[in-house]
Formats: structure tokens, sequence, C-alpha cells
């Protein structure tokens, strides 16, 4: 083996102006000597070394052997052995007197120290399980110390195997931007942004993006027990997600665990082309597809929250409101969150009967769900609504007419066919509750501006929906009114039929004024007040934002409000 040059630490520089000649030379050539070194790269200690440092049990021998442990490249078990030691020394200052811990400003300076070097050593050891690298068990053995680490804990809610991730990165190199607000806990474990693997069922696999989960984990390294001196000494790596577990044993002693649910989110979406997405989906609706997005493994227990984006959106509008409501400790383990994607320039109806469509084959798949939120901003707000109704005939007539021959024309048409499936149809029991942010319950006057209708003109339909109505006489259809934007408008009969119809779930307005404080003679700058106020709300909400108020500080605490209160919970 080659071996590189061992110098003395560092001299005192000295004054340049008192620096002989001579100093200067030697001060040259111990710069040579660092730079000689960093060419000839890691230093794998001898094993009379090895052993040496490894039977160090002081919090600065722990440092010491982890620093040794970032320079080996060339050895993973000897890397390891030095990372799973120091984790060990860190394990011994942590597991105490089998109390609780529950705040961690009441430890010594040493345990928080150890804690630190915990999470680092945790960090290396972990590198060995991830992705490509992952086997349910792993030995590394280094200069007559060996130990066996088991990472296929059994999975139960809130504890998922390393096996799950595609690969990960530490949350505290994930730079901070995107999301308002950085959510995170102090405690024991490494808080990482994991990719996970897509499910491999197919059915499963239509409700998960290509970016799979946006869970956040935690990695914890667990020892079984005392060492045995010569023995094998035994220690599990496990995946804790911080929205079910908020606390670890460490031995006999029990403490918080690290999270950080922020990063996850802005790792796996930060690339997104938000703007792009939108556009495409609201001029070109038919390049692209609606689609029911769990943003975590499905979970019987926990009250879906489904949350639906308005006209020229995207989902990731939502990560601001997602980020603080699954952060909060009250509702945290609660609530599953899910999203609806769907391309905006599709009629009302279309998007509404597509919305439907996902949620019955996501019960078809999981089962019937706990009585589930539904969160709408502005036309998302629309969608949502015409999932918790039952127009019978009011919706029909509004599109066809109340005549005679309106009738027998509806009459003869498939019960399949997209006229019949976009008009009548049952309100959805398994919604408990909804909440309308902005929504323009009567329409938006804007929809029948000049610049409206000229921009209508670059909005095309998918065949999807022209080739079902393009048979339907124009009397009965007016084909102005088969896109989006012009389906806003208040003339639409639509709004007429709606005001009809009772909304069978619970309902919660949240309206912008901008700040004025001139409401009921107020409007967010796109909807009006009398559009967006229901006299059946159980509750109303008026935030001094505009339109897109959607993630407005109050907006947010108004949905944790109604969602604690969904829960049955208090303040």
């Amino acid at each position: 083996m080659q071996h590189c040059l061992q110098v003395k630490p560092p001299f005192q520089t000295p004054d340049a102006a008192t620096m002989s000649p001579a100093f200067s030379l030697a001060g040259l050539a111990a710069v040579l000597t660092v730079w000689l070194l960093a060419a000839c790269g890691p230093v794998l200690p001898s094993a009379e070394q090895a052993r040496v440092a490894l039977r160090g049990s002081t919090l600065a021998d722990a440092d010491a052997l982890l620093k040794q442990a970032r320079r080996i490249t060339t050895n993973a078990d000897a890397a390891a052995v030095y990372q799973l030691r120091a984790a060990e020394i860190a394990w011994s200052a942590l597991d105490t007197d089998g109390g609780t811990i529950r705040d961690l400003r009441s430890l010594s300076a040493s345990q928080r120290h150890a804690l630190g070097t915990l999470a680092a050593a945790t960090e290396g050891v972990a590198a060995n399980f991830i992705g490509s690298k992952f086997q349910p068990e792993k030995q590394f053995s280094y200069a007559g110390l060996t130990y066996r680490i088991n990472a296929t804990r059994a999975p139960k809610p809130g504890v998922f195997p390393l096996a799950r991730l595609e690969s990960a990165i530490p949350a505290r190199e994930v730079k901070h931007t995107l999301c308002e607000r950085w959510h995170t806990e102090d405690g024991v474990g490494v808080p990482v942004a994991p990719k996970w693997k897509r499910p491999t069922d197919p059915r499963m696999q239509r409700f998960v993006s290509s970016r799979s989960y946006l869970e956040p984990l935690t990695a914890v390294l667990a020892f079984d027990g005392p060492a045995t001196p010569g023995g094998v000494r035994g220690a599990s790596l496990i995946g804790y997600d911080p929205t079910y577990v908020s606390r670890v044993q460490l031995g006999r002693t029990d403490y918080p665990l690290a999270a950080d649910f922020t990063a996850p989110i802005v790792q796996r979406t930060v690339d997104i082309n938000e703007f792009k997405i939108a556009l495409t989906g609201l001029i070109h609706p038919g390049a692209l597809e609606a689609k029911l997005i769990l943003l975590e493994p499905y979970d019987p227990q926990r009250i879906p929250v489904l949350l639906v984006h308005g006209l020229n959106s995207h989902p990731r509008m939502w990560r601001d409101v997602i980020n603080d409501l699954r952060a909060d400790p009250k509702l945290r383990g609660r609530y599953q969150y899910m999203l609806f994607y769907y391309p905006t320039g599709w009629p009302i109806g279309y998007s509404s009967l597509r919305l439907r469509e996902e949620l019955a084959a996501l019960e078809g798949l999981v089962g019937q769900p706990r009585p589930m939120v539904l969160i709408g901003h502005s036309m998302g707000g629309l969608l949502s609504r015409m999932q918790v109704i039952t127009p019978e005939q009011k919706i029909r007539d509004a599109t066809l007419g109340t005549g005679t021959h309106a009738a027998k024309f509806y009459a003869r048409l498939s019960a399949n066919h997209l006229l019949k499936r976009t008009t009548q149809f049952s309100a959805n029991p398994d919604i408990g509750r909804e909440i309308y942010i902005c929504t323009p319950h009567r329409g938006s006057g804007l929809a029948d501006l000049s610049l409206t209708s000229w921009f209508v003109k670059l909005l095309s339909l998918p065949t999807t929906i022209t080739s079902a109505l393009i048979d339907l006489p124009g009397i009965l259809v007016n084909p102005s009114r088969l896109n989006s934007v012009t389906g806003l408008s208040p003339s639409n009969p639509l709004y007429n039929a709606l005001g009809q119809i009772p909304i069978r779930a619970s309902h919660h307005s949240i309206i912008g004024d901008r700040g004025r404080g001139d409401t009921p003679n107020s409007s967010d700058g796109v909807v009006p007040y009398w559009s967006s106020h229901l006299d059946s709300a159980q509750s109303e909400k008026i935030v001094p934002g505009g339109h897109g108020s959607y993630d407005h500080p109050q907006t947010i605490l108004e949905l944790r409000r109604i969602l604690l209160l969904n829960a049955g919970l208090r303040d």
C-alpha cells in the first residue's frame, strides 16, 4: 500500500515584515507538503492505529472517528465501523436513566453534542442502505469490531424500511426556497428528503405521480443493547415518518424525534414548471389528463383532505398550505393530503365528472374512506361543490331547456353519453365537509370582457369532449359555453341551477376583499362578494387579500380552525 507523508500541525505564520528568506522557504515547503498530502488521497489507518482509535470512549474520540471515516473512501467496512463506534459512544451519553426528555434545552452541553455526533454517524451509516445499496441486513467488520445492522423493521403506520427509498439526501442540504415557512423540529435522528419508490401495484400507481410521495422521513440508528466485549454489536436502522411518530427510545430514555417537514416538498417539486403546465392545461387541455394524486401512502385511519386548484393553475400552488397544515402539531397524523389536477380549459361540468370518476376509482381500490374534506380555490371550488349535490333534472334543464323536444332528445341518449354523465349524478356521501376559497358560485363578470372573448379563441377542446357533443343540435347546447372561461360568465345557466340545489355537506367560505374592508360591496379582484357568498355556509371568513388568497396566512389559520373542528379538536 502506498503511504503519504505525515506532517505536524500547521505552524503560526509570522508577520510578513519580519519573515526571513529561510523561513519563507520553510513556509513554502510546508504548503507544498500539504498539497502533496491532498494529492495522495485518503489514508487508511493501520490495524493497530484503528484498534487504538476504536477503543476511545469520549465524545472527542467519537468526533475523531467521524473525521477519519470521512477520509476513508477505499474501504466501506472500515468507514462504517468508525461511524458505528462513534454512534455507540454518543448513544451511551444519551441513554441515561430511563426518563423522558421533553425539551432538548434541558440537556447538558455534552448531551447536545452527543445528539449531533449520533446524527452525523447515522447519516454516514444510512448511506450504505439507500437505493441500489439496500440489503435487509449488513455486517461491517474492521480492526476487531463487528456490527450487524438490521434495516427491515416490520413496517407499520409511521415506520418504513429503507427499501422503500429510491434515493435520499439529508434535509440540511435542501436549499431553503419555494416555501414561505420552513418547519423543523430538533431531536434524535437524521431528517432526509427522500425519493420514494412508486408502488408496484399498477392500480395504485394511477394515484401516485412520477415524483412519488412527498412524505418526510427521519432515519434513526438504534442499538439493540449494551455491547458485549468481543461480540457482534447489533443495531437497527429505522425510517420514521414524523407526521406519525414524534418520539423515539434511545435505550431506556425517551426523546423527541428530529423532523424536517418542508424539505421533501421542496426537493421533489422545486423544478416543476408550474406556469407551463398550467398554461398548457388551459389552452391545450387535450394534451394532458386529470389525475388524483396521493402525497403519502394511503392510510385508511386518516381523514383525506383533497385540494383542488382553480383556472390556469396547477396543484403545486398548494405547497404552503400543505406545508403549514401537515407540520401543525395538533393536526399532525390526523389527516392525509391529496391533490386533483385537471386541465383547466375543460368545461366545468366535464372537470367535475373527471373528479367524480377519480374519487370513485380510488374508493374502489382502497375501500370507503373516512369522511373526507375538499378544499377548492376559485373554479376548483365549483368542481368540489358539484361532488356534494344531487341535481336531479335541474342541470339538465339548465343545459338543454325544459321543452318537450329537449326532453325527448335527452331520453334517446345512451346512459353513458357524456351529456348525461355531466348533468345527472348523485352527491358523494363520503365527502363530509367542503371549504370554498374565492369561489365564483354565481360566476365572474371578467368572463364577459372583450379581452376574454379574444383569449377564448386560443382555447382548443379535446376530442373526447367535442366528438361526444358534436351530434347535439346547437339549439340545445351552446358551443360558446363548452370551455371553462366562458363557462364562468354569470349568464351561464349552470349557476341558476346550482342555486336551486342543496349542498349535502357541511361547507365554509373564505373570501378575499383585497384589504379594503368594504364587504358586502367587496371583491377579491376577480370574484365579487355577491358571487362568493353562500347563505348556507357554516362559517364565512373575510381575509384581506386578492383572488390568490388560498395561501394567505389568515386563510391557512382558518383552514386549520376548520380542520380542528372537523377532527373534533379544540385549539
